[in-house]
């Protein structure tokens, strides 16, 4: 009898086959591969020439870089891998012969690889034995993001022309830790924002019948909603718990399943375990297990070398949760990293932040990052509850998935501006959505259900004012589509009965909002008339491109669905193709001659357009499913169509990371903020580059000194953006701020007066950082560090990279 082989050994036997395959040849990656006829380098012997950069992969064994030999240049080169331009001791070492270099072109250096590579720092020079020369090809110092070329050891505005090579055995070995890795948060994801949830679905609304999926999906948005409420309800009372807000609820969510569950068995699993994989849900549930695995999975993988959130957004979300860590709770001062005395904002985003960060231990720059992306999944997975609901088909959660989290680039985009505090609001929405639709049209009232619609109504108001408004619009919407099948008080009690609780959950904190600006901003922009708008205003609120927000086939298939759903006269349908079109009316008010314009932005509501495509071709898919899946051949084959369709997506999404443009904080910044900790003075003050953003109302960093308060733990020029609407120290704070910005465009810097201002103002060092003020910026106003070096009142201190530092020199008769 022939002995069947079992899973695991077929498994290992694949992954010897793949490491068999992969082992005949190195990977080669894409660092830097323009070479400008300009900006070649000369190398010759007694000089050297190097590279700084940063590997993306394990199993790092060798450098390619751009070559054309002189005539008559003989002997050889050598290549010597480094930790960085000031390390001594080589970590490898390689030689070309030169007389292997017969055409220009790159050439492979190798070496032994280097198993732990991935995302470390290198140095490597190339130095010449022999006669003649031989020339280097690069690029433009923008051309290469975490490096520069250096020249006898001193860096260039200059990048090197070249290629890493990486051994794929010890890459898959990498891509294996990086699994693990990622299993683990989100591990600790389900912890912090599936187990409370659920333990209060459970508790609350304990006759739902809801699928696994169903449940899971709610049970993040009310997680997410808990925390905020919290923090805000513990500080009324002087409660500050640091780490006990992330235990408390996952120890109170795990004893009430525990509780909940303490008759079950596992034959009892096991028997349901067999029905389901008899049921009809078999197939829809496989497509999403693993439809999610690539939606989590391509998040988790694409920020693994980013060094700090991107964009402008993140810079403020990673001080407000290090705030909330360093306070234990909530806080007024922003001290010592800003100048402010008010705390306005909404928090909800910056609470799962810190809970995670209590959780593992890892720094809050990280942790923006990783729960950004994992709530990122989330706010997809969210969809999937809100599609059946719509539709009482699995398969249209499965569609919603599908379309939201590898199809469209949105919400997937949102990590290259920081947008997570959006992104958390539209994680807790579509739950607000269903617990509310669910409890609107309830035979009877469910006042356990009203108080799980207080939790996540409430939760929301404190997670972003804006996505609040979008809930509201959604209950109008219900309103009006339910004014013939049900009377006015029956409405008009249960719009009440929800909406009273969530009030008063989020009371205290909109009584604190009139501390600060925001909600003069918004009574401002609900009354201005379209007439007396600004040439800001509607530039600000233009809606501009709309392939930006979804590609030309999905809005024509939100369409189709949208008219197919109307036409066969589905409830779900025409209940949120309304809410969505009340949604543009509301961002748009100027349509109609009504003053509000700006209030929601235009830009808003079309980054969050995955909600209502998910939803609607997620229908639309799952009317088609269940024409065509009526044998269980087909249902498997739809399994993997739509499985093959989410590799396609996943492999689309791996390419919307667009760090070049919108990181500001670099490796070469990192090692600089080091410098900076360790070599200057604690009360230092940095210039640093910013430019006039929101029509002139405020400035803005464009490059890594705007994060020196938080990196490099010293005082700058550039406040977070908030201070548009908090209390500074001063009642002219933010007029204060700008003065200095308008002195410098005005006049520059080295002028008389601008020098005295910053001498009045304690101002002692200039940060240039390695993207150079052009992060969101394309305008003249720059800090110049050939005009400093120009300068008797400027001394360089520091040089790495493309980073600059300098002191400013006092000022005699100042």
């Amino acid at each position: 009898m022939k002995r069947r082989r079992s899973p695991l050994s077929v498994l290992l036997l694949v992954l010897g086959m793949l490491l068999l395959l992969t082992g005949c040849s190195n990977f080669v990656d894409r660092d830097q591969v323009n070479v400008v006829p300009e900006v070649t380098t000369l190398l010759e012997p007694g000089h050297t020439v190097g590279q700084t950069f940063v590997a993306r992969h394990g199993g790092l064994n060798g450098v390619e870089v751009w070559l054309a030999p002189e005539p008559g240049a003989r002997g050889e080169l050598r290549i010597h891998l480094r930790a960085d331009p000031e390390a001594t001791d080589d970590l490898a070492a390689s030689t070309l012969p030169l007389d292997q270099l017969t055409e220009a072109g790159f050439y492979r250096f190798s070496f032994p690889p280097l198993p732990d590579a991935h995302g470390r720092y290198y140095y490597a020079f190339i130095e010449m034995e022999g006669e003649g020369s031989v020339a280097i090809g690069g690029a433009a110092g923008d051309a290469y993001l975490d490096g520069a070329l250096y020249r006898d050891h001193q860096p260039l505005d200059v990048q090197m022309a070249f290629r890493l090579v990486y051994d794929p055995r010890w890459m898959i070995v990498d891509l294996a830790r990086a699994t693990v890795q990622g299993l683990g948060l989100l591990a600790v994801a389900g912890l912090l924002y599936i187990v409370p949830g659920w333990a209060l679905l459970v508790w609350l609304w304990p006759d739902a019948r809801l699928s696994w999926a169903e449940r899971l999906g709610l049970a993040a948005g009310t997680s997410l909603a808990l925390y905020p409420l919290l923090l805000l309800w513990t500080d009324l009372v002087g409660l500050h718990l640091g780490p006990l807000y992330a235990w408390l609820p996952v120890a109170g969510g795990v004893a009430t399943l525990a509780w909940r569950y303490r008759d079950w068995r596992p034959r009892e699993g096991w028997e349901a375990l067999r029905r389901w994989a008899r049921s009809e849900a078999l197939w829809p549930d496989l497509a999403l297990v693993i439809l999610l695995a690539l939606v989590f999975g391509v998040r988790l993988l694409v920020v693994r070398t980013l060094d700090a959130p991107m964009w402008g957004d993140s810079y403020q979300h990673t001080m407000i949760a290090q705030l909330l860590v360093d306070n234990k709770g909530l806080f007024d001062s922003w001290e010592p990293y800003a100048e402010l005395r008010s705390f306005t904002y909404h928090f909800g985003f910056h609470a799962a932040v810190a809970t995670f960060h209590w959780v593992t231990g890892i720094d809050v720059v990280q942790a923006v990052i990783w729960v950004g992306q994992i709530l990122n999944g989330l706010a997809v997975f969210a969809l999937y509850p809100l599609a059946v609901r719509m539709s009482q088909n699995r398969w249209a959660g499965v569609g919603a998935v599908v379309v939201a989290g590898l199809l469209l680039p949105m919400p997937m985009f949102y990590v290259n501006w920081g947008r997570y505090t959006q992104l958390t609001g539209q994680t807790i929405l579509p739950a607000a959505v269903v617990l509310s639709w669910a409890l609107f049209e309830a035979p009877r009232w469910n006042w356990k259900l009203t108080a799980l619609v207080w939790v996540v109504a409430g939760g929301l108001a404190l997670t972003h004012y804006r996505v609040l408004i979008f809930y509201i619009i959604f209950v109008v919407a219900w309103i009006v589509i339910s004014l013939r099948r049900q009377n006015w008080y029956h409405i008009l009690l249960r719009i009440s009965g929800a909406g009273s609780g969530a009030a008063v959950l989020f009371l205290p904190w909109f009584s604190h909002i009139f501390q600060g600006r925001i909600l003069k901003n918004f009574a401002r922009q609900m009354t201005t008339p379209p007439d007396h708008l600004t040439s800001f205003t509607r530039q600000y609120n233009a809606i501009g491109d709309i392939t930006r927000f979804m590609a030309p086939v999905g809005w024509l298939l939100l369409m189709v669905a949208i008219a197919a759903g109307l036409w066969r006269r589905r409830r779900g349908v025409l209940l949120i193709s309304l809410w969505w079109f009340l949604l543009l009316i509301a961002t748009n008010p100027d349509w109609l001659r009504l003053p509000g314009s700006g209030a929601i932005s235009n830009f808003a509501l079309f980054i969050a357009v995955y909600i209502p495509a998910g939803v609607s071709i997620g229908w639309l898919l799952g009317e088609v499913m269940v024409q065509w899946t009526a044998r269980k051949w087909l249902r498997l084959l739809a399994v993997v169509l739509l499985v093959g369709i989410g590799l396609t997506g996943a492999w689309r999404r791996m390419g919307d990371l667009q760090v070049d443009r919108h990181a500001m904080v670099t490796r070469p910044d990192l090692r600089a903020m080091a410098w900076i900790r360790e070599n200057t003075p604690e009360d230092a003050r940095f210039l640093v580059n910013s430019f006039f953003a929101y029509g002139g109302s405020v400035i803005a960093g464009s490059d890594a000194g705007w994060w020196i308060p938080l990196l490099g733990k010293r005082a700058n020029t550039a406040p977070p953006l908030n201070y548009g609407t908090e209390q500074g120290l001063q009642d002219d704070y933010r007029q204060w701020i700008n003065e200095l910005k308008a002195q410098i465009e005005e006049a520059g810097i080295n002028h008389p007066e601008t020098l005295a201002v910053l001498q009045e103002r304690g101002i002692t060092h200039v940060y240039i950082g390695q993207q150079r003020g052009r992060v969101n910026y394309n305008g003249p106003s720059v800090l110049d560090p050939k005009l400093l070096l120009q300068s008797a009142h400027f001394r360089p201190i520091y040089h790495q990279d493309l980073v600059w530092i300098f002191e400013l020199r006092e000022i005699s008769g100042q």
